[in-house]
């Protein structure tokens, strides 16, 4: 049943689309499966931190709104692809535009792009989105369609209209409709969800994460530099009066066409890049003060402040990332970072390696905390109220602690020793001897007896063994598995007496009740739910 850790379910499962009729056409069946793309789905890392557990997956699908697309979901995450390649692609190849000579108003490739972006603004007023606040997941369409109008609305849908068809002057040799792609340039604003969508998938490290995006800004940066760069003369060859001055200024970035011929693009784009990175790092290039005018005095000094204030940003990154590398030991990145290298010290395999990064991701969710020395920071009853915030409904799922008194509930509840189970680990195990109750946060569980075949399956708010808090020592019944990274809550027997020891009436009513039992049990009390 179990193979490099996977699990095989061997209970009968309930098809996707079980609430379509066997006499349905072939429209209907397909409605049903189009819908599954907009649920989220097991598969997305922003379910894994924020879902976690199966069992709250169904109810987030449960709950979802027809017309919604949930942000966790795989046609979010394939239109984000998308529109993420599309945007790259685009944001390449428009500033190239200004270096040939009469570009066509109508590309096809920037026109499609636009009708692209269209559509995102379009289905962005029909995408949940996670209010980071309070962790909630909105699926509300009027709250969305509130929350995009007063975020990102304005600047994506100025940056999807064809701006481009304008042209200020009418010169097809020195092109000005090329300005408007500027504009496109908006679209940024919706491009930092998708990025985050797209790349979070891949699970890299922070170190990975930011040198990644790092790299891809400075491409874009300089690469839009050199366009504004050339952009800005051709601007000026309308609006200002030709004296050799001007012509000479306008040669120096091969605008004017020399004697024996015309400049290619690759020589236009490579002179203008090289003055680019020249201004950016402070080093510029020398001409003649008699010879300045306003523009390329604006121009020269924008670019160079533009620049500089960039390639700080860029720096202070990649120097923090060294930091980070270096000497961190209190962040998430830093311990991961040690855990890589204990993981290769070791020589662990590569399926080990990804499970300990799964628990660990999940454990942390990407932040890193010392839980012991938080805890012996506050006072024993924030403690106990935050047991009690964590374990209330656990513990009164259980029909023995239901009639019990309050104070011996919060005895019982900060007594639970919370325990992580990755896919595939056995919690217990048949004809083990057993000494406490296990209680079921997060996660799902498969049950087998004795001969090794799957009965049922446990998720959130379960619980088993409790037979051992009555009668320690007394043998499993059955093999318990975690399907999935299951959190759970243990009471051991030892606890639970020590709790009920203020309380001699109850533990007699216990002691009553162990002497009764069976030596041994069929099954957990608890009904498991239908998978």
């Amino acid at each position: 049943m179990y193979g490099d850790g996977k699990h095989v379910c061997t209970i009968s499962q309930t098809p996707e689309c079980a609430d379509v009729p066997p006499t349905a056409n072939f429209f209907q069946r397909q409605r049903c499966v189009v819908r599954g793309l907009v649920l989220p789905s097991a598969r997305h890392h922003g379910a894994a931190l924020f879902i976690r557990s199966l069992q709250r997956l169904h109810k987030e699908r449960a709950r979802h709104a027809s017309c919604v697309w949930h942000p966790y979901s795989p046609i979010k995450y394939y239109w984000d692809c998308m529109q993420l390649f599309f945007v790259f692609a685009v944001f390449l190849y428009m500033p190239v535009q200004v270096f040939i000579k009469c570009p066509n108003y109508y590309d096809p490739f920037i026109l499609f792009t636009d009708a692209l972006a269209f559509l995102n603004v379009c289905s962005l007023f029909v995408t949940g989105y996670l209010e980071h606040e309070h962790k909630i997941i909105i699926l509300d369409p009027k709250m969305i369609a509130i929350n995009y109008l007063k975020t990102n609305f304005i600047t994506d849908f100025i940056g999807c209209l064809p701006l481009q068809l304008i042209e200020p002057f009418s010169e097809c040799e020195y092109p000005t409709h090329t300005i408007m792609f500027l504009f496109k340039l908006l679209r940024c604003t919706s491009l930092k969800a998708q990025w985050k969508n797209v790349i979070g998938q891949l699970q890299l490290t922070y170190i990975n994460y930011v040198a990644l995006k790092i790299f891809v800004m400075l491409i874009m940066f300089f690469h839009w530099m050199t366009y504004i760069h050339y952009q800005v003369p051709i601007l000026c060859y309308h609006l200002y009066e030709k004296t050799d001055a001007f012509i000479a200024w306008l040669k120096r970035f091969h605008i004017m066409t020399r004697a024996g011929g015309g400049y290619s693009i690759f020589e236009k784009y490579s002179t203008n890049f090289y003055l680019v990175c020249g201004l950016c790092i402070g080093a510029g290039y020398y001409t003649p003060l008699d010879t300045h005018f306003v523009p390329e005095l604006l121009l020269s000094s924008g670019m160079g402040l533009l620049g500089l204030l960039f390639l700080t940003y860029a720096f202070s990154a990649l120097l923090r990332l060294a930091i980070y590398h270096q000497f961190e030991t209190y962040c998430f990145s830093g311990k991961s970072r040690e855990l890589e290298e204990y993981m290769v010290f070791m020589r662990l395999p590569k399926y080990l390696k990804r499970k300990i990064r799964l628990f660990i991701n999940y454990k942390f969710n990407e932040h890193f905390f010392h839980e012991e020395a938080i805890k012996n920071t506050i006072n024993e009853q924030i403690r106990q109220d935050i047991n009690m915030h964590c374990c209330q409904r656990l513990v009164m799922n259980v029909p023995m602690f239901q009639d019990m008194p309050v104070a011996l509930i919060n005895s019982i509840i900060f007594s639970l020793k919370q325990v992580l189970y990755m896919p595939g680990q056995k919690v217990v195990e048949v004809n083990k001897p057993g000494e406490s109750i296990h209680l079921i946060s997060s996660g799902t569980v498969a049950v087998m007896d004795a001969t090794g075949r799957e009965v049922a399956h446990l998720r959130d708010g379960a619980f088993f063994g409790e037979n051992a808090l009555l009668s320690p020592g007394i043998l499993r019944t059955a093999t318990i598995i975690a399907l999935e990274i299951t959190e759970i809550y243990n009471l051991d027997s030892a606890s639970f007496m020590a709790c009920l020891q203020p309380y001699p009436h109850l533990k007699r009513r216990m002691d009553d009740v162990a002497s009764r039992r069976p030596a041994r049990h069929a099954r957990p009390r608890h009904k498991p739910p239908k998978n």
